[in-house]
C-alpha cells in the first residue's frame, strides 16, 4: 500500500500472495510415499516425491537474498561498490552478477517482469535483462512496471536550494520524495511519465500541481491512479489519457490529504497521515462514490490489515466491508492480512500465525498455534509455514486458500527463521549458506 501526504501543512511521513494444478502419480511406491508423509506430519525423508533439496549456494555473513519467479537474487552488501548475483533456482546455477554504481541505500530487487529485473540502488533504479543482466537503461526515480512493456514513473519538483541538509539537524517541517530526499519546502509539481520498460524512453507525459499519489488499479482494465488534492482521475498507462475523473471536494474547509486502494476501492483520507478524520470510498472502476466515514484516532496502535478494508481505534482493529464501510467484526492486538476472498490470515508479533478465520465474521477457521512462523508464497495465494523442532531442524508445512488443513510438506535439518517462497520453490537461510528447497501441492 503506498501513502502519500498531499497537504503542503503536513510533515512527511517518517522514514522508516491458482493454486498449482494437481500432480497424478502414476506408480504405486509415489503414491504411498505421500500416505507417509502426511500421516508422520511432515517427517519425510529428504528424498521424499513432495519435498527435494535443489543446492545451496554460499553466501557472506552480510549478504541478503530474495527469490522472485524462478531466480534467487544474492546481494552482497559488504562488496565495495555492492554486488547483485542472479541464480537459475532449479537447477540451481549462476547465471549474472550486476555491479551498482554507488553503495547507497537501498540495494534490492525492486520489480521482476519475465524480460527484465528492476534494482533499487540508492535512489536510482536500475532495469537489467533478466537473461543477461546487462543494463537496458537507469532512471533518477522509482519505475513501476504496468506489463513486460509498459511502465510509469513518478518524480516530485522541488525549488532548487531546498533539500534539507541530514547532517544538520535543523528543527522544522520537512517533505518527502519518492527519490529518497528530504525537502524543506513542499513539491512545486509532480510530473507523471509512461515509459517504454525496454529502453525508458517516454510514451507520455503529465504534470500535477503539488504532490500526488499514484497507484495501479487490479480490475477489468488496469490503470493508473492519480489522487491530487482536488480530483481523482484514472489514466490509461499506456497513452496517459483520461479514463474516468470526478472532483474530489473540499469538506468542512479540509483537502484530501492521502491515499490508497485496497482491492477495487479507493480511500481518500481527509486526515493526517497516523491520525483519525474523515475517510471517502470510491469504486476503482468507476469512481463512483461508495460510502463515507469519520474514522477515530488510533492513538499509536500499530496493527495493520494488508488487503483489507479497517480501521484502527486505539485498542482495537475493525475489519469493514469494502462495499458499504458498516463493520464486519474487531479484534486485538493482531494483524490481519487478506486470504483470498472469503478469508483471513492472524497474525501477532509479525512473525508468529495464529489462524486463519473467515473474512465476514472473524469466525476461526484453521489453528495454526503450532506454526511459529509463516512466508507469503509469491502470487501463489499461499503461506509456507515452519516452526523449529527440538533436534535443531525446522519442519515446513503449506496453507493454501480454501483449504480445511495445513498439509505437512518436509524437513529442513537445520535451524532457519529467514526464507522465501514461490509456488513450487522455497529458499531459506542456513548454514551452509542459502538452501533452495523443491515441493509440490
Amino acid at each position: 500500500m503506498a501513502l502519500i501526504e498531499l497537504s503542503p501543512e503536513t510533515p512527511a511521513l517518517p522514514a522508516a500472495a491458482t493454486a498449482p494444478p494437481a500432480y497424478y502419480y502414476r506408480r504405486a511406491g509415489a503414491a504411498l510415499a505421500v500416505l507417509l508423509l502426511l500421516a508422520l506430519g511432515g517427517a519425510a525423508p529428504v528424498t521424499s516425491v513432495l519435498w527435494q533439496r535443489v543446492g545451496a549456494v554460499p553466501v557472506p555473513a552480510a549478504a541478503d537474498f530474495q527469490l522472485l519467479d524462478g531466480t534467487l537474487y544474492l546481494m552482497d552488501l559488504d562488496a565495495e561498490p555492492r554486488v547483485l548475483t542472479a541464480w537459475q533456482a532449479r537447477p540451481l546455477r549462476r547465471l549474472w552478477s550486476f555491479t551498482a554504481a554507488t553503495d547507497g541505500d537501498p540495494f534490492y530487487v525492486y520489480d521482476t517482469t519475465a524480460d527484465f529485473t528492476l534494482v533499487r540502488s540508492g535512489r536510482s533504479v536500475t532495469v537489467l535483462d533478466a537473461r543477461t543482466g546487462a543494463v537496458r537503461w537507469t532512471s533518477p526515480v522509482a519505475v513501476q512496471p504496468v506489463s513486460d512493456r509498459v511502465a510509469f514513473a513518478e518524480e516530485e519538483i522541488f525549488r532548487p536550494g531546498t533539500e534539507y541538509d541530514t547532517e544538520s539537524g535543523d528543527p522544522g517541517q520537512l517533505y518527502g520524495t519518492n527519490s529518497g530526499a528530504l525537502h524543506t519546502e513542499p513539491a512545486q509539481r509532480t510530473e507523471l511519465r509512461g515509459l517504454d520498460l525496454a529502453t525508458g524512453a517516454p510514451r507520455w507525459s503529465r504534470s500535477f500541481p503539488g504532490s500526488v499519489f499514484t497507484t495501479l488499479s487490479d480490475g477489468p482494465e488496469t490503470a493508473v491512479v492519480v489522487l491530487t488534492s482536488d480530483k481523482l482521475m484514472l489514466l490509461s498507462p499506456t497513452t496517459g489519457a483520461v479514463l474516468r475523473e470526478r472532483a474530489v471536494p473540499m469538506i468542512d474547509g479540509a483537502r484530501a490529504e492521502e491515499g490508497d486502494v485496497v482491492g477495487d476501492t479507493v480511500l481518500v483520507h481527509y486526515g493526517s497521515f497516523g491520525t483519525g478524520g474523515l475517510v471517502t470510498a470510491y469504486g476503482a472502476g468507476t469512481l463512483d462514490e461508495l460510502w463515507r466515514q469519520e474514522l477515530p484516532d488510533p492513538a499509536g496502535n500499530s496493527a495493520y490489515c494488508p488487503g483489507l478494508t479497517c480501521v484502527r481505534s486505539s485498542a482495537e482493529l475493525i475489519v469493514l466491508d469494502p462495499r458499504t464501510g458498516a463493520e464486519r467484526w474487531r479484534i486485538a492486538d493482531t494483524d490481519v492480512f487478506a486470504f483470498g476472498a472469503d478469508s483471513v490470515l492472524e497474525v501477532q508479533g509479525q512473525t508468529s500465525p495464529l489462524r486463519t478465520a473467515d473474512v465476514a465474521t472473524g469466525r476461526p477457521l484453521i489453528d495454526l498455534d503450532r506454526w511459529g512462523f509463516y512466508f507469503p508464497v509469491q502470487a501463489g495465494g499461499a503461506y509456507v509455514l515452519s516452526r523449529l523442532e527440538s533436534d535443531r531442524s525446522t519442519v515446513f508445512g503449506l496453507l493454501r486458500q480454501g483449504a480445511a488443513a495445513v498439509q505437512p510438506l518436509g524437513r529442513l535439518p537445520d535451524t532457519t527463521v529467514q526464507c522465501q517462497a514461490v509456488p513450487g520453490l522455497l529458499a531459506c537461510r542456513a548454514t551452509a549458506g542459502v538452501e533452495v528447497w523443491a515441493y509440490h501441492a
